[in-house]
């Protein structure tokens, strides 16, 4: 009876330490993302700021899809258009566009910390679980010794 008892715990533990691993994962899949975006947000302000300093009227190439890039002539670079979420735009001048894009660099990494913090309080419950995990394992191995003995003596 006490065996059927240690092995539901033993499963039950295991099946949250599984559970706080996924979680784990699942946040570095997210923090690989957030870092995508924010790598991406800041060669956008690189690329605007290049073509603002190429100025007006100079000859660039614009991508069009992976394979493809055709010729165009930058005409006005003091007005940009972003996307402000949910398929929205806006035309912004220059100086605030930019600003825009570093305020979402800020915010993507004080939700990268946030994330990260999330994980090493994570990894301290996996600790915890790992622990009571090997106490219980050591407990029922005891156990088991015990039993053996007792039979033997019979």
């Amino acid at each position: 009876m006490a065996i059927k008892k240690d092995e539901k715990k033993m499963t039950s533990l295991t099946r949250q330490l599984r559970s706080l691993i996924g979680q784990i994962e699942a946040l570095r899949v997210e923090i690989s993302q957030l870092d995508a975006l924010i790598s991406e947000y800041r060669q956008t302000i690189t690329t605007l700021k290049n073509l603002k300093e190429l100025g007006a009227g100079k000859e660039v190439l614009l991508p069009v899809g992976r394979i493809a890039q055709v010729g165009a002539k930058l005409e006005n670079v003091e007005k940009v258009v972003i996307n402000i979420g949910s398929g929205i735009s806006v035309e912004l001048p220059f100086d605030e566009a930019v600003e825009q894009i570093e305020k979402e660099i800020v915010s993507g990494v004080a939700l990268r910390e946030a994330l990260e913090r999330a994980i090493v309080e994570l990894y301290g419950r996996v600790e915890e679980l790992s622990q009571k995990i090997r106490e219980h394992g050591h407990a029922e191995a005891g156990e088991e010794r015990k039993n053996g003995e007792e039979e033997r003596k019979e």
